[in-house]
């Protein structure tokens, strides 16, 4: 499946992404330490990693939680989605079944970006994949979307405001990151 939005395009996971995964896991970190600074990322092995994907792909839902992002003919990172239940917290996939009438139970769609090649960094990417991503679901029946950040991360903060999403509720020092607080936000819109 492929969406198309302005200059880029979401689609689904190939084969040939691993290569990118493998490096933006062991090497290219800068946007993980962005998004999450306070965790480590644990490295992968390019086999295992391979053999996760082959399962993934063969087995694709009809309806997607996941699509990578390419522009100007480069894999540049990835938009998804999970569920969280009306106080925010996550919902576990196995006890979700992705039909229609079992998605009407989990009213809240999370949705996660990261754009791991930072020479894409600040050019509005980010609020292209968002808004295709929720116009996607949109188009199957849905319109309330959550975002969880936390308040040192300007670049999500910037884009999430230009798109419309509004903080719902924050988490005073949830976060320490060099020995400083930062709160755990998270954001809603309603389209």
């Amino acid at each position: 499946m492929e969406i198309t939005f302005d200059d880029i395009t979401l689609r689904d996971y190939r084969l040939s992404d691993v290569k990118d995964e493998v490096r933006w896991t062991n090497e290219d970190t800068a946007w993980f330490y962005a998004d999450t600074p306070w965790m480590e990322l644990e490295p992968v092995d390019p086999d295992e990693l391979r053999e996760d994907m082959l399962q993934i792909i063969s087995g694709l839902p009809d309806i997607r939680w996941r699509f990578e992002i390419e522009t100007a003919g480069r894999h540049i990172g990835m938009v998804s989605s999970y569920y969280l239940d009306e106080s925010f917290e996550p919902t576990p996939w196995a006890v979700i079944d992705q039909s229609k009438n079992a998605r009407e139970n989990h009213s809240v769609r999370g949705l996660g970006i990261e754009i791991c090649e930072m020479d894409f960094w600040g050019r509005g990417i980010g609020g292209k994949a968002l808004t295709a991503f929720m116009e996607y679901y949109r188009g199957l029946g849905e319109n309330r979307f959550i975002l969880e950040t936390w308040s040192g991360n300007a670049r999500m903060l910037g884009c999430a405001g230009k798109l419309g999403f509004t903080q719902v509720r924050r988490k005073k020092g949830a976060y320490t990151v060099d020995g400083k607080e930062y709160d755990g936000l998270i954001l809603e819109k309603l389209i």
